[in-house]
């Protein structure tokens, strides 16, 4: 039986073997999807997810959605590849920047190889340090095996030790130091998370 890899966020970067997901056209890759939306597959039906240069371009909130699902669809004992970028290391190096060098590297790039514009897809929306990012991911069942930075990313590589349901995830708390003083308090659970989100969507969809 053929293993499903899903390469999430491949941009040309289309890699043999895996199935070449990417939500700009432009890009060819083999199935166009946005991946703030689930992705059209079964329940641990995949056997490795590889999404390098995608976590971080989901904010506080939307990054819970988005990896939920990936956690779904991977199996137990599947294998996930992340690299984003080192935000400690990015802050530590701050002066050795020029600022417009540092403002690029932090907020991301629109210009997908210098010729296929990608819009808000290339926006840096949530930063991550070796410590946070196995901590993240630990919360979907997530093993750590190895990670390492190389450069200014951090390379994880995971593996799938339980599938955690859906009704689970949905009692998690996020905490918001920023809405300490907002009207809910300053914890909200996924399932408030999500609704919000889903709100959200649909009226931007009119």
């Amino acid at each position: 039986m053929n293993e499903i890899k899903l390469h999430l966020g491949c941009g040309t970067k289309k890699l043999p073997g895996w199935i070449n997901i990417d939500g700009v056209e432009n890009c060819h890759p083999d199935l166009v999807h946005d991946l703030g939306k689930p992705l059209p597959y079964a329940d641990q039906s995949a056997d490795e997810v590889r999404a390098h240069s995608v976590l971080e371009h989901f904010d506080k909130y939307m990054r819970y959605c988005v990896f939920s699902d990936w956690a779904r669809v991977l199996k137990v004992g599947g294998l996930v590849h992340l690299e984003v970028p080192d935000f400690r290391k990015l802050i530590f190096r701050f002066f050795k920047f020029r600022f417009d060098d540092f403002v690029d590297t932090m907020f991301g790039e629109n210009m997908w190889e210098s010729e296929i514009y990608i819009g808000h897809f290339g926006n840096h929306k949530w930063g991550y340090s070796q410590e946070s990012l196995k901590a993240f991911t630990k919360q979907f069942g997530i093993e750590t095996v190895e990670i390492k930075t190389k450069g200014l990313n951090i390379q994880f590589l995971g593996r799938k030790v339980k599938h955690v349901g859906v009704e689970e995830m949905l009692a998690w708390k996020i905490h918001s130091h920023n809405n300490k003083f907002g009207s809910h308090g300053h914890e909200l659970t996924l399932l408030q998370v999500k609704e919000k989100i889903n709100e959200f969507q649909k009226n931007s969809d009119h």
